[in-house]
């Protein structure tokens, strides 16, 4: 009965495992059911209706591209997929966020790299049919290690050439770890970008650039940027951008619509005049195709729902027609996007949580009766003075010490400089882990005496070991990248080396893994039912 028992229990958990992993944890819902975000006017022809393009956010699964009308037309009545990530696609592998449409020719976008989600600038184009075909590789990568973008790019703002030249300009916002700063590159084509050595503005210190928005101004460009520092506290900045170089004239301001906007119409914090919250706030701004110094200027921002709830693009107008006095950006109550409904759950991610908090409570029962063996077991050499006696109390004191020092330690988490914390960390930092280094490196010849073995060509199989080993060796040192630097992205050394170590040694370790925990729950099964008969005769 009690081998049933172990077999029932031990298959059921690994089908629940393996249909878990297989199945999708939800069927059905909208492309944007946990939010929207960073938007921007799509620039049509005239002749075409003014869509509102969007980041769509689905939780679980990597962001995507959506278009919403601004006016319902029996064409488009509701929100649709603009473009979506492919795994055929190493640039945007993982997801695209924030677009930037030029022309309704051109769509820029931030895509989600397949190295660790790196964030770089990808291009798509609108074919014949009015589908969007992305271009194979992304127009402007993150820079070298230690550069000011080599953190990646995660916003985007491209100008299409105008009578005065015929460049194409583009601002991003690049970063290194936390810090963003505002970058810029040309291009004659808007394929092939030139970019620009350094950042053309830097936020003041304490401050990151988060976002930029540049529109088309009489005299140029006119840049708006969202800084951000630490504590969540957000304000907007503005600033006219050199044509030339791309960097502020002069030192941007707090948002001061002071030129061309009359005097004297300033505004120091949009939160407070949008009534947004202060937390999590990110503002795109953008101007109506059909707005002028006389009638006013328009703002779209997601904004973040009731806790809980998913964020929402909503508009803010400013009114200049009804005079200074009552000029300011009034966000207007209806959401301009919502997010759409919810996807159906398939319930078995929903009862991950349980299923693994009783896998772990029969581990801990298996774990306790191991330590009921070995105190029977050690009680009886001591209790009788046999060989080895004195290691046996080694035991018992090293086990009741380190029990009694962590169970103190983990009730007082906040305390520091006791004598409870001090013991924990003595025998913990300054004895265990010194002895597992210590025991490790032992191991480390017999580890060089079996790979030397192992990694004899002697079959097909010993072959295909050894060349992926020199391949990850080579792969993670300088001499891997300068051997190849010079062949085309897909075959230098670092590139093989990424795919072979996170796709497929990750499937074959997901194999593994799920081999040695289905054992693991097996044994633990048979040692809480006494059916272990080695360890009992080792006890006995």
């Amino acid at each position: 009965m009690k081998r049933k028992a172990i077999v029932a229990v031990t298959f059921l958990a690994g089908l629940y495992y393996v249909l878990e992993f297989l199945l999708p944890p939800r069927i059905g819902g909208s492309p944007d059911w946990s939010g929207a975000a960073q938007p921007a006017v799509c620039r049509l022809n005239a002749w075409m209706p003014r869509t509102l393009c969007y980041t769509g956010l689905r939780e679980g699964e990597p962001p995507l591209l959506m278009e919403a009308p601004l006016a319902p037309t029996p064409e488009m009545p509701g929100p649709r997929v603009l473009l979506a990530p492919s795994r055929l696609r190493r640039d945007d592998y993982r997801g695209c966020t924030a677009p930037c449409v030029v022309r309704d020719a051109r769509l820029f976008y931030i895509g989600l790299g397949w190295d660790d989600k790196t964030p770089r600038v990808c291009m798509a184009e609108r074919d014949m049919d009015g589908r969007w075909v992305p271009a194979p590789r992304a127009v402007l990568d993150r820079g070298k290690t230690g550069e000011w973008d080599s953190s990646g790019i995660d916003r985007v703002e491209v100008q299409d050439p105008y009578v005065k030249d015929r460049y194409w300009r583009m601002w991003t916002v690049g970063r290194q770890g936390d810090l963003g700063r505002l970058g810029y590159a040309t291009s004659k084509t808007g394929e092939i970008w030139r970019k620009s050595p350094g950042p053309v503005y830097t936020a003041p210190p304490g401050w990151s650039v988060e976002s930029v928005t540049v529109a088309r101004w009489p005299e140029g460009f006119r840049g708006w940027m969202t800084l951000f520092r630490a504590g969540g506290e957000r304000k907007l900045v503005t600033a006219m951008l050199d044509p030339g170089s791309g960097a502020p004239v002069a030192e941007p301001v707090d948002v001061a619509w002071a030129e061309p906007w009359p005097a004297g119409l300033r505004l120091l914090d949009a939160r407070a005049h949008l009534g947004l919250p202060a937390e999590a706030t990110r503002l795109f701004l953008t101007l109506q195709t059909d707005a002028s110094p006389g009638n006013g200027m328009v703002a779209r921002a997601s904004v973040p729902g009731s806790p809980g709830a998913a964020p929402y693009i909503a508009e803010a107008a400013m009114d200049l027609r009804r005079g200074l006095d009552a000029a300011r950006l009034e966000l207007r109550p209806k959401p301009l996007v919502a997010p759409g409904p919810a996807p159906r759950s398939t319930y078995l991610s929903d009862a991950r949580t349980q299923v693994d908090d009783l896998l772990v409570v029969v581990g801990s029962f298996a774990i306790g009766l191991g330590l009921i063996g070995l105190g029977q077991l050690h009680g009886k050499r001591v209790a009788r003075l046999k060989r080895g006696w004195p290691e046996s109390l080694a035991f018992f004191v090293a086990a009741g010490a380190m029990a009694a020092f962590t169970v103190y330690d983990r009730m007082h988490p906040d305390l520091q400089g006791t004598w409870g914390k001090r013991g924990y960390e003595l025998l913990f930092t300054g004895l265990f882990q010194p002895l597992g280094a210590a025991m490790f490196s032992l191991l480390a010849c017999y580890l060089v005496s079996a790979a030397y073995r192992a990694f004899k060509v002697r079959n097909l199989e010993g072959g295909l070991m050894a060349a992926s080993a020199m391949l990850i060796m080579l792969g993670q040192v300088p001499v891997g990248n300068w051997l190849t630097q010079h062949l085309p992205h897909g075959l230098q050394i670092p590139t093989i080396m990424a795919w072979v170590l996170f796709v497929s040694n990750n499937a074959v370790v997901r194999a593994v893994n799920f081999g040695i925990f289905v054992g693991a729950m097996a044994t633990a099964l048979r040692i809480w039912l006494s059916m272990d008969r080695a360890v009992m005769r080792t006890v006995e």
